[in-house]
């Protein structure tokens, strides 16, 4: 028999938290498709240790549901996560600098508003929006306490650099060159500008980065210049030749 409810009970719905349309029993979890670096806010001279303390803060928040922790005021304060009050002194930005995020998010502040949230109280802190699947979208990285000065560091701006991988600098240098080219109808031009067009979005394979003693970086760098079509593809796949012939 199945059990017969009382009529004049109305079940109670939830309340949802109050940061965008955060899904209920939802874990944290994170998108870094907004993220940027911009002045006072890179992560190039950062050390490595720093990026762990970075991943060990975001995979505990990835245990808690997002609804219990905007219901937890403490578990709030212990790492610091609040809105971002873009009147205090010396804020360097303006939620209107965040130009790069599609209007639906940038123009609806009550419903997409910027939170912060600390890797610890000396490493900085990150910036982001819950969207409307719950996900938080990490906006800057800010190990310099730069978003949001306090009378802790006297108010204070510090400098940060910029950091960049070794891909996306010969990338760069190579938009760089092909804008310098005026002809639009130059074939040469439009076939290399869809190549790394197509290259920026897949994986990258067959690169090798590696650090060699100044010795024989040294002595790479006496054969290239005295040998014409010389690269350091040509002395890996002659070594792997070499090595080959040594293993037969």
């Amino acid at each position: 028999m199945k059990p017969v409810l009382d009529q004049n009970i109305v079940p109670q719905k939830s309340a949802r938290p109050a940061a965008g349309h955060v899904a209920e029993r939802a874990r944290w979890s994170f998108s870094m498709r907004f993220w940027r670096q911009l002045e006072y806010f890179g992560v190039g001279d950062m050390p490595p240790g720093w990026f762990v303390s970075l991943f060990e803060r975001m995979s505990s928040l990835c245990g808690m549901t997002v609804e219990g922790f905007l219901k937890d005021t403490v578990i709030q304060d212990s790492v610091r996560f609040h809105t971002i009050d873009w009147n205090g002194k010396n804020v360097p930005l303006r939620r209107s600098d965040f130009d790069w995020l599609p209007n639906d998010y940038l123009a609806n502040a009550d419903e997409y508003p910027f939170y912060q949230f600390h890797v610890s109280k000396a490493l900085g802190r990150v910036v982001g929006f819950f969207d409307e699947a719950g996900v938080f979208n990490v906006l800057l990285l800010d190990p310099k306490h730069n978003i949001q000065p306090s009378k802790y560091n006297d108010y204070t701006i510090i400098p940060t650099k910029s950091g960049s991988c070794n891909y996306a600098s010969l990338t760069s240098a190579a938009t760089e060159y092909l804008s310098r080219c005026s002809s639009h109808s130059c074939s040469i031009r439009s076939g290399f500008s869809e190549f790394l067009e197509k290259q920026i979005h897949v994986q990258t394979s067959g690169v090798v980065i590696c650090k060699v003693a100044e010795e024989h970086y040294d002595r790479f760098q006496s054969l290239k210049g005295s040998i014409a079509d010389f690269s350091l593809r040509d002395v890996i796949e002659i070594g792997l030749l070499q090595l080959e012939a040594d293993m037969n």
